[in-house]
């Protein structure tokens, strides 16, 4: 295809999942390939990377890891806290997806 551009495709995202003290159905999933903690990263004053997705269930991350990201997703057991993250009262997490060859 002459003159498309290949979309930027990143060795990590990074997956910020909300509500975990909530039922998983409750859950959202931040996409970002910025790192957490980085001035770029999150949706706050619109500083994320245009490529930041917001998804409301582990389908449409998948989806959108597998088609856009070029990624193969964790299953969704990878995303779960651990009991530590959950005794701490954690509000979100953070989990990494690399990107296999």
């Amino acid at each position: 295809m002459v003159g498309t551009k290949n979309p930027p495709y990143h060795s990590v995202v990074w997956v910020t999942v909300g509500m975990v003290q909530l039922p998983r159905t409750l859950w959202t999933y931040w996409l970002s390939a910025d790192k957490p903690g980085s001035p770029s990263y999150g949706p706050d004053l619109g500083r994320g990377n245009p490529t930041d997705m917001l998804f409301f269930s582990y389908t449409e991350l998948f989806a959108c890891l597998r088609i856009i990201c070029g990624h193969t997703p964790p299953p969704p057991y990878y995303f779960t806290p651990t009991s530590q993250e959950l005794d701490q009262d954690a509000k979100w997490i953070v989990r990494g997806v690399v990107r296999r060859r």
